[in-house]
């Protein structure tokens, strides 16, 4: 099993990212920028109600339109269609402009059904819109440890729905040559779409991605629209290209569920947590669920939840960043912070946390970030208990919150070939979501055998290569550090056994390292990379594969985070302005130090658009959607970005651990729990509009 040298020249650097020159200067490719001769444009037909039945469907209309090139049926008369933009049929013309033109022609009659809009209507419906049952129970009644608690607190809490909002929307262009079917798909998971597709059409399919513009989650399926166009294109015998607008991705590309509830949590006398006692509910969509973890983080010995999920018309949720915990984060840790302050309105927050943190190897990490980062935003000097008494309307506040995440090695496989003219080459099925797989692949081989990064010559992005799992769940990094490297590792041990001889050195005794191989502590003893490679033979190459299990020494699993926000609050207009944030996170082996640090800032900023601004808006008596664009619907501009410190703990002792996910799990809470003590009163829902604050201090002045 390869191990990491305990001397790393490229590995933990800030390499920058190969493909940033393609990108910056518009020549990289995305799937929506596929344009391919003879392609014909298709665009969806998608339902104007909320809920409702197919009564019939006349597709004549658009078919005999000029231009109109095959016409596609995703659903058919009888079926239910249970939220407004959910698909009916698909068009592809010679322009894009016919094809919305032939969409308009089909006759569709709908038979209305009662839509429900929100959750609060779908908890009176009851079942089946509302399904209640038992999630988790543990320890003694919870009630009877009520009894023995110093102090008890009860408060309602929330997150409501926000969508993806990937740059690239969803979508794929389709290319039938005979029967083998091309994709350029923007998706997380080449291979996983391939798969899907080849068992849809019972043929050879490859899957292309070799650039996309983010997924966080949403993107590991070809779906009913990716199947449309390479039907379409099947039946026209050409190129299709169906990639949704930005109503539909809002509305058809998957969302974050809400998560609610109400909370009674005490502790005792030492400030340790004894029960919790929960009421969770949230929607997934119309037929997903909501469910997120809880009780989080916090060793609490006695516990009950119960969880309803409630099927709102709307489209349904898809896995989005660490899926589930930034909701059951700010559940907890707004219980938390609550109790805190109940049982001594001067208790530290901090040391609350460090009171109750889980025995395991993360109780450490947790403890050192918890302190690391109360030091970094100045928490000693300016935290005050709840409720900034400074005059004026201007209240400042700190909060803070953690977070986990598994972040295991995904399956990954990868080759490396060495040719006698000394070029490098890594192959490896797995794509770039915009995190820098692209620039990773390269660096791990490079670190192996010597080499420069731009000496690597690495293919990524195709499910025509060795097969790796779709990125998610953090587990990217893990999957490709072992495979390549281990791949990498026997190449080079290979062309040890090539030179070794000739050297008069045991082929377990070479280096590879700066350009060179050579005999140990003496690099002039030995060749350099291309006169090394050269004694492979002329025509002949060094080609092995390896796999994730083969490696797995090299990596690990569980990591760690905590997050601190300083906010301002105007108490007279309801205004949030964030001062700073300092962010703490454990990802074993930081592979590349840039790239690492690139994705905590973007969690952050994906946590703080979950704090403060992100929302989506259903109507709640039609549930038709109010704010699918890029107008209403509130994303963070540059000026709402704080500054942002940021602390990786390297321990490469433990292997490499994913960091996508557990940037983005505390930044909402603690975002939230800085509100409160700024102003004195909880927000207790996300996004803290400045209604919403406002509507707090009237309840709280109340």
């Amino acid at each position: 099993m390869p191990k990491w040298p305990e001397e790393r020249k490229i590995v933990g650097t800030s390499v920058r990212r190969v493909d940033g020159p393609l990108k910056v200067s518009g020549q990289a490719k995305y799937s929506f920028d596929m344009n391919l001769p003879g392609m014909l444009h298709a665009r969806m037909l998608r339902s104007p109600l909320a809920h409702c039945k197919i009564v019939s469907i006349d597709t004549g209309p658009a078919e005999g339109m000029e231009g109109v090139k095959a016409v596609h049926l995703v659903r058919k008369p009888g079926d239910e269609l249970r939220y407004a933009g959910d698909g009916i049929a698909a068009v592809a013309a010679v322009t894009e402009a016919i094809a919305q033109d032939a969409v308009r022609a089909i006759q569709v009659k709908l038979q209305p059904l009662a839509p429900v809009g929100s959750e609060e209507d779908g908890l009176k419906l009851g079942p089946p819109v509302a399904q209640t049952g038992r999630v988790d129970e543990r320890g003694k009644n919870p009630d009877e440890a009520f009894k023995d608690a110093a102090a008890v607190v009860e408060g309602t809490y929330g997150a409501n729905v926000i969508t993806h909002v990937c740059l690239e929307s969803h979508g794929l262009v389709a290319q039938w040559n005979g029967d083998e079917l091309t994709v350029w798909c923007s998706t997380q998971g080449v291979g996983a779409v391939k798969d899907q597709l080849a068992r849809h059409f019972n043929k050879p399919v490859t899957c292309i991605a070799k650039f996309m513009g983010g997924g966080f989650g949403s993107k590991f399926a070809p779906d009913v629209w990716g199947i449309a166009a390479c039907e379409m294109a099947k039946n026209a015998n050409a190129p299709v290209k169906l990639m949704l607008d930005r109503a539909e991705e809002h509305n058809s590309g998957g969302n974050r569920p809400s998560g609610f509830g109400t909370v009674k949590i005490a502790c005792d006398k030492e400030a340790k947590l004894l029960a919790v006692d929960a009421k969770t509910w949230g929607t997934g969509g119309n037929s997903s669920d909501a469910n997120f973890p809880f009780p989080y983080v916090y060793n609490v010995p006695n516990r009950r939840r119960v969880q309803t999920n409630i099927s709102v018309n709307s489209g349904n949720q898809r896995a989005m960043r660490a899926p589930g915990h930034p909701q059951g984060c700010l559940l907890m840790e707004a219980a938390m912070d609550d109790l805190c302050h109940k049982l001594d309105p001067k208790l530290d927050p901090v040391e609350f946390r460090l009171r109750n943190l889980p025995e395991g190897v993360r109780q450490a990490i947790w403890a050192h970030e918890l302190k690391l980062g109360a030091a970094r935003i100045g928490w000693s000097e300016n935290w005050h208990p709840r409720g900034d008494t400074a005059a004026g309307p201007i209240k400042r506040g700190l909060g803070c919150a953690i977070g986990q995440w598994r972040g295991a090695a995904g399956g990954s496989q990868a080759s490396v070939a060495i040719s006698a003219d000394g070029k490098v080459e890594v192959r490896c099925g797995t794509q770039d979501l915009g995190t820098g797989t692209t620039t990773i692949v390269p660096m791990l081989a490079a670190e192996v055998l010597g080499l420069r990064v731009d000496q690597i010559d690495s293919q990524i992005g195709s499910s025509a290569l060795p097969p790796s799992g779709a990125s998610g769940g953090s587990t990217t990094i893990g999957g490709i550090s072992a495979s390549v490297t281990t791949a990498a590792t026997k190449a080079r041990d290979e062309l040890f056994k090539v030179v070794a001889g000739e050297l008069g050195v045991k082929p377990e005794e070479l280096v590879a390292s700066d350009g060179r191989v050579h005999a140990p502590g003496d690099p002039e003893k030995g060749f350099t990379w291309r006169q090394a490679c050269a004694r492979i033979g002329a025509g002949k190459t060094i080609s092995v594969s390896a796999d994730r299990d083969q490696g797995a020494d090299l990596v690990s699993a569980d990591a760690a985070g905590g997050q601190f926000a300083d906010v301002s609050v105007d108490v007279e207009t309801g205004a949030i302005h964030l001062n700073k944030i300092v962010a703490v996170h454990d990802c074993g082996l930081v592979v590349n130090r840039l790239l690492c640090e690139s994705q905590v800032y973007g969690g952050v900023i994906m946590g703080l658009n979950y704090a403060l601004h992100e929302e989506r808006r259903l109507d709640r008596r039609t549930a038709l959607p109010l704010n699918a664009d890029l107008e209403n619907y509130r994303l963070a501009s540059a000026s709402d970005i704080p500054e942002i410190e940021m602390h990786l703990l390297d321990y490469p002792e433990r292997g490499v651990i994913g960091i996508g996910e557990p940037a983005t799990i505390p930044t909402a809470a603690a975002i939230a729990n800085a509100v409160a003590n700024a102003i004195g009163v909880r927000v207790p829902f996300i996004p803290m509009t400045p209604a919403r604050v406002l509507e707090a201090l009237e309840k709280g002045k109340a």
